[in-house]
């Protein structure tokens, strides 16, 4: 991962996303109560709105970084 490559942070923190869901399922299979039904509502479910939020603004951040060292490479030739 070079200065300003985002792609590696962002690729991480959509695998952790997957990772985390496909474990909170297994974790339903034995943990089905008010209590685990409340830490879903409050602690599982905002987060995937959240995670793709912040991935499509990293994604929009890497295009004005790319642009940034294209124009600044442009100027240095």
């Amino acid at each position: 991962m070079h200065v300003g490559d985002l792609s590696s942070g962002a690729s991480k923190m959509a695998l952790a996303l997957k990772h985390l869901l496909m474990k909170w399922e297994s974790a339903t299979e034995t943990w089905d109560d008010a209590t685990s039904r409340a830490f879903h509502k409050e602690s599982i479910e905002p987060l995937t709105p959240d995670v793709k939020e912040t991935l499509e603004a990293v994604g929009r951040l890497a295009e004005v970084l790319a642009r940034a060292v294209r124009d600044v490479s442009d100027a240095g030739g």
